[in-house]
């Protein structure tokens, strides 16, 4: 009989340390998304003010045309907001590589990712769902074709 009540004990402290690890993942993607949806307002705030949108859009365009930071801004609000979606799990691998394809099929689209992917690769670290969404356009890049690239 103690061994019968050891083990019913072990299977409810397993099924509480479940639970708080599943709420505490919970926790954490809330907050994530939430911060992720912060900073596509931010973005949208930052496009429609020229100076804004230069020092949002980073060094890396420092003294560009405001209309370029604005598309810079556009890009990295479109990149953010398909993050927030493939973190809650609203897009599917499949629609993450359609929206790769689309945003890369233009020089413009190439041009951002090629400024932006180290800087969000080194932001996924051990994030694996981060990592597999860097990935993914990683992937879409280097299936272009050539001609397409150019």
């Amino acid at each position: 009989m103690p061994i019968l009540f050891a083990l019913l004990l072990a299977a409810g402290v397993a099924v509480l340390l479940m639970h708080v690890v599943q709420r505490r993942e919970q926790h954490r993607e809330t907050l994530r998304a939430t911060v992720l949806q912060a900073q596509v307002e931010l973005l949208k705030a930052a496009a429609g003010d020229p100076d804004l949108a230069r020092t949002a859009a980073g060094p890396q365009l420092t003294g560009s045309e405001p209309a370029e930071a604005r598309r810079h801004l556009f890009f990295e609000a479109q990149l953010t907001a398909w993050e927030l979606q493939w973190r809650v799990g609203a897009l599917s691998q499949p629609q993450l590589r359609a929206h790769a394809s689309a945003l890369l099929a233009g020089e413009e689209g190439r041009r951002h990712w090629e400024r932006t992917r180290t800087a969000r690769a080194a932001l996924a670290g051990d994030d694996e769902k981060l990592r597999t969404f860097t990935r993914v356009f990683d992937d879409a890049r280097q299936t272009l074709k050539p001609a397409d690239a150019h």
